[in-house]
């Protein structure tokens, strides 16, 4: 196990990358083809690796996020965007598995919708706690999901939100102590 770990450790950028070229490629399959996200939702193994990638991504992201240094803004939402989107991403597969396999249907909703694209959206619009109330859970896994996922949006909110504000305020320090240091040479 620990020559497993430290395989992933030194190969740690190649990996993260490879990860985030499967979850932005799935999330553009989502958007653009169709076919492609069929074909994925309806394959165990395809389906399997796209779940594995979000996990890794997600997990990765949120341990950044907590230990890492933050230096820049910049790079906050960067993370912050990859943990958001791996997440909602996540979501809307476990929905899309339990309205097919569980719990049909899954979720109610007012109009005739694409079941593999609008539960993206219902888990988009769960994770940021908007709820428009065209598409609602339906079933105790489906509002079993919607409560987590809203549980965990509003934390990784409420965490990056923290973050930001502790980022900008160590930029003012330091932007403070680079005009002190100016003035104290100024003056000598």
């Amino acid at each position: 196990m620990q020559v497993f770990l430290g395989w992933i450790k030194a190969h740690r950028k190649f990996f993260s990358y490879s990860v985030r070229f499967i979850v932005v490629a799935f999330f553009v399959s989502i958007l653009f083809f169709d076919e492609v996200l069929k074909f994925i939702l309806s394959n165990f193994y395809a389906l399997a690796a796209i779940v594995i990638s979000l996990v890794i991504l997600a997990l990765t992201q949120l341990y950044d996020l907590i230990y890492e240094e933050k230096k820049s803004l910049t790079g906050l939402i960067g993370k912050y965007f990859f943990l958001t989107m791996s997440v909602i991403l996540l979501f809307g597969i476990l929905y899309y598995v339990n309205a097919v396999k569980f719990d049909p249907p899954g979720l109610d909703y007012v109009y005739p919708v694409l079941l593999e694209k609008d539960v993206f959206y219902f888990s988009a619009m769960t994770y940021f706690t908007v709820g428009y109330g065209d598409i609602v859970p339906a079933g105790l896994n489906a509002k079993t999901l919607s409560v987590f996922e809203a549980f965990f949006g509003n934390v990784i909110n409420l965490v990056v939100l923290a973050l930001a504000f502790r980022t900008l305020n160590l930029q003012d320090k330091k932007e403070e102590k680079t005009a002190l240091r100016r003035i104290v040479r100024h003056v000598r």
